[in-house]
Protein backbone atom coordinates (compact mmCIF):
# COMPACT_ATOMS: atom_id res chain seq x y z
CA UNK A 1 0.00 0.00 0.00
CA UNK A 2 3.07 2.35 0.66
CA UNK A 3 4.02 2.25 -3.09
CA UNK A 4 0.76 2.88 -4.22
CA UNK A 5 0.17 5.97 -1.56
CA UNK A 6 3.81 7.05 -2.81
CA UNK A 7 2.30 7.50 -6.32
CA UNK A 8 -0.70 9.52 -4.96
CA UNK A 9 1.62 11.49 -3.32
CA UNK A 10 3.62 12.09 -6.44
CA UNK A 11 1.05 12.61 -8.89
CA UNK A 12 -0.86 15.44 -6.08
CA UNK A 13 2.54 16.99 -6.05
CA UNK A 14 3.12 17.38 -9.82
CA UNK A 15 -0.16 17.96 -11.43
CA UNK A 16 -1.67 20.56 -9.05
CA UNK A 17 1.58 22.92 -10.04
CA UNK A 18 2.65 25.32 -12.86
CA UNK A 19 0.44 24.63 -16.40
CA UNK A 20 -1.63 21.80 -13.97
CA UNK A 21 -2.98 24.21 -11.12
CA UNK A 22 -6.25 25.23 -13.33
CA UNK A 23 -7.13 21.86 -13.71
CA UNK A 24 -6.89 21.33 -9.78
CA UNK A 25 -8.63 25.06 -9.32
CA UNK A 26 -11.48 23.77 -11.37
CA UNK A 27 -12.01 19.97 -10.23
CA UNK A 28 -12.00 21.73 -6.20
CA UNK A 29 -14.51 23.78 -7.68
CA UNK A 30 -16.50 21.10 -9.12
CA UNK A 31 -16.21 18.68 -6.06
CA UNK A 32 -17.13 21.66 -3.73
CA UNK A 33 -20.22 22.41 -6.05
CA UNK A 34 -20.94 18.80 -5.84
CA UNK A 35 -20.14 17.90 -2.40
CA UNK A 36 -20.50 21.10 0.05
CA UNK A 37 -18.53 24.18 0.74
CA UNK A 38 -14.78 23.36 2.97
CA UNK A 39 -14.28 24.87 6.11
CA UNK A 40 -10.58 24.60 7.09
CA UNK A 41 -11.41 25.34 10.83
CA UNK A 42 -13.74 22.19 10.57
CA UNK A 43 -12.26 18.93 12.15
CA UNK A 44 -13.45 17.45 8.97
CA UNK A 45 -11.55 19.48 6.86
CA UNK A 46 -8.67 17.19 6.34
CA UNK A 47 -10.64 13.74 5.80
CA UNK A 48 -12.74 16.49 3.12
CA UNK A 49 -9.07 16.94 1.45
CA UNK A 50 -8.36 13.17 1.17
CA UNK A 51 -11.62 12.28 -0.22
CA UNK A 52 -11.28 15.52 -2.56
CA UNK A 53 -7.40 14.40 -3.58
CA UNK A 54 -8.45 10.96 -4.42
CA UNK A 55 -11.39 11.91 -6.60
CA UNK A 56 -9.74 14.50 -8.51
CA UNK A 57 -6.72 11.50 -9.34
CA UNK A 58 -8.97 8.79 -9.85
CA UNK A 59 -12.62 10.37 -10.95
CA UNK A 60 -12.17 13.64 -12.08
CA UNK A 61 -12.70 13.91 -16.06
CA UNK A 62 -11.09 16.77 -17.51
CA UNK A 63 -12.58 18.69 -20.58
CA UNK A 64 -10.99 16.32 -22.97
CA UNK A 65 -12.27 13.29 -21.15
CA UNK A 66 -9.22 12.36 -19.76
CA UNK A 67 -8.28 11.84 -15.74
CA UNK A 68 -5.42 12.97 -14.03
CA UNK A 69 -4.62 8.99 -13.31
CA UNK A 70 -5.01 8.48 -17.10
CA UNK A 71 -1.84 11.48 -18.05
CA UNK A 72 0.58 9.48 -15.15
CA UNK A 73 0.16 6.58 -16.26
CA UNK A 74 1.23 7.59 -19.77
CA UNK A 75 4.00 10.34 -18.53
CA UNK A 76 5.84 7.77 -16.41
CA UNK A 77 5.25 4.82 -18.57
CA UNK A 78 4.09 2.73 -15.57
CA UNK A 79 4.35 -1.14 -15.76
CA UNK A 80 0.73 -2.62 -17.33
CA UNK A 81 0.21 -4.30 -14.20
CA UNK A 82 0.04 -1.11 -11.93
CA UNK A 83 -2.01 0.75 -14.59
CA UNK A 84 -4.29 -1.18 -14.40
CA UNK A 85 -4.97 -1.73 -11.03
CA UNK A 86 -4.95 2.39 -11.22
CA UNK A 87 -7.84 2.32 -13.99
CA UNK A 88 -9.74 -0.85 -12.43
CA UNK A 89 -10.12 1.04 -9.13
CA UNK A 90 -13.72 0.05 -6.60
CA UNK A 91 -15.19 3.16 -5.97
CA UNK A 92 -18.06 2.71 -4.00
CA UNK A 93 -20.44 2.80 -0.60
CA UNK A 94 -18.84 0.33 1.70
CA UNK A 95 -19.69 -1.28 5.57
CA UNK A 96 -16.83 -2.75 7.59
CA UNK A 97 -18.40 -6.00 8.92
CA UNK A 98 -15.80 -7.81 10.70
CA UNK A 99 -12.08 -8.66 11.27
CA UNK A 100 -11.27 -12.29 10.72
CA UNK A 101 -9.67 -14.88 12.46
CA UNK A 102 -6.52 -13.91 10.67
CA UNK A 103 -6.69 -10.37 11.25
CA UNK A 104 -8.17 -8.63 8.33
CA UNK A 105 -10.57 -6.39 7.68
CA UNK A 106 -13.55 -7.73 5.91
CA UNK A 107 -15.72 -4.91 4.35
CA UNK A 108 -18.94 -5.00 2.20
CA UNK A 109 -19.07 -3.33 -1.26
CA UNK A 110 -22.81 -2.24 -1.19
CA UNK A 111 -23.09 -0.64 -4.30
CA UNK A 112 -21.56 -3.87 -6.23
CA UNK A 113 -23.08 -6.31 -3.58
CA UNK A 114 -19.29 -7.90 -2.81
CA UNK A 115 -16.97 -8.69 -0.24
CA UNK A 116 -13.47 -7.20 0.13
CA UNK A 117 -11.54 -8.58 2.27
CA UNK A 118 -8.44 -5.99 3.12
CA UNK A 119 -4.86 -6.42 3.05
CA UNK A 120 -3.59 -6.48 6.94
CA UNK A 121 -1.44 -3.27 6.06
CA UNK A 122 -4.64 -1.76 6.09
CA UNK A 123 -5.11 -1.99 9.85
CA UNK A 124 -4.54 1.21 10.55
CA UNK A 125 -7.31 2.58 8.77
CA UNK A 126 -9.40 4.46 12.16
CA UNK A 127 -12.54 2.32 10.92
CA UNK A 128 -14.93 0.31 13.32
CA UNK A 129 -17.50 -2.36 13.11
CA UNK A 130 -20.32 -1.29 10.89
CA UNK A 131 -18.98 1.72 10.26
CA UNK A 132 -20.52 2.83 6.73
CA UNK A 133 -18.44 5.01 4.15
CA UNK A 134 -17.38 6.22 1.10
CA UNK A 135 -14.45 5.15 -0.28
CA UNK A 136 -12.19 3.43 -2.79
CA UNK A 137 -10.15 -0.13 -3.28
CA UNK A 138 -7.34 -0.87 -4.86
CA UNK A 139 -6.52 -4.39 -5.88
CA UNK A 140 -2.94 -4.73 -6.68
CA UNK A 141 -0.79 -8.35 -6.86
CA UNK A 142 -4.12 -10.26 -5.74
CA UNK A 143 -4.57 -7.97 -2.75
CA UNK A 144 -6.89 -5.26 -1.60
CA UNK A 145 -5.81 -1.76 -0.09
CA UNK A 146 -8.49 0.66 0.65
CA UNK A 147 -7.07 4.21 -0.10
CA UNK A 148 -7.46 7.05 2.65
CA UNK A 149 -10.18 9.53 1.13
CA UNK A 150 -12.90 8.31 3.44
CA UNK A 151 -16.38 9.55 4.04
CA UNK A 152 -17.95 7.72 7.10
CA UNK A 153 -21.77 8.09 6.80
CA UNK A 154 -24.56 7.84 10.31
CA UNK A 155 -24.94 4.08 10.70
CA UNK A 156 -28.35 4.83 11.03
CA UNK A 157 -29.10 5.77 7.15
CA UNK A 158 -27.60 1.92 6.40
CA UNK A 159 -30.69 0.52 5.29
CA UNK A 160 -31.86 3.36 3.40
CA UNK A 161 -28.41 3.71 1.51
CA UNK A 162 -28.48 0.05 0.86
CA UNK A 163 -32.00 0.57 -1.01
CA UNK A 164 -31.05 3.38 -3.12
CA UNK A 165 -27.26 1.42 -3.85
CA UNK A 166 -29.28 -1.62 -5.27
CA UNK A 167 -31.23 0.94 -7.36
CA UNK A 168 -28.20 2.55 -8.61
CA UNK A 169 -26.78 -1.02 -9.34
CA UNK A 170 -28.99 -2.27 -11.42
CA UNK A 171 -28.92 0.70 -13.84
CA UNK A 172 -25.10 -0.35 -14.54
CA UNK A 173 -24.21 3.08 -15.06
CA UNK A 174 -20.93 4.19 -13.97
CA UNK A 175 -21.70 8.01 -14.15
CA UNK A 176 -24.64 7.52 -11.92
CA UNK A 177 -22.83 5.52 -9.53
CA UNK A 178 -20.33 7.88 -9.14
CA UNK A 179 -23.34 11.08 -9.17
CA UNK A 180 -24.98 8.84 -6.40
CA UNK A 181 -21.30 8.60 -4.08
CA UNK A 182 -21.22 12.62 -4.33
CA UNK A 183 -24.54 13.06 -3.24
CA UNK A 184 -23.70 10.69 -0.40
CA UNK A 185 -20.57 12.99 0.40
CA UNK A 186 -22.94 16.17 0.01
CA UNK A 187 -25.68 14.12 2.12
CA UNK A 188 -23.09 13.73 5.10
CA UNK A 189 -21.89 17.79 4.97
CA UNK A 190 -25.32 18.89 5.56
CA UNK A 191 -26.19 16.68 8.43
CA UNK A 192 -23.02 18.09 9.84
CA UNK A 193 -24.38 21.43 9.13
CA UNK A 194 -27.64 20.73 10.19
CA UNK A 195 -26.89 18.37 13.87
CA UNK A 196 -30.10 19.36 14.82
CA UNK A 197 -31.89 17.37 12.21
CA UNK A 198 -31.60 13.47 12.16
CA UNK A 199 -29.79 11.76 9.48
CA UNK A 200 -32.92 9.78 8.47
CA UNK A 201 -34.62 12.95 7.32
CA UNK A 202 -31.28 14.50 5.49
CA UNK A 203 -30.55 11.10 3.81
CA UNK A 204 -33.44 10.89 1.51
CA UNK A 205 -33.23 10.15 -1.96
CA UNK A 206 -36.41 11.01 -4.91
Amino acid sequence: MNSVQTHIDKILNHYSQDEYSSDMKKALDIYIAKTGQMNEESEWYESRMNSFNDWFVFNYRRDDGTRIIDQYVIDEGIDDDLAKSFHNLNYSLFLFQKTNFRKQIVIRDILHNKKIILDKDNDNIGLLEDDLFVGRVIELNGSHYLLNGLCILPREVYSALKKEAKKIRKQNNEVKEQDFLLELENLKTKSLNYSHITSDKIFTFG
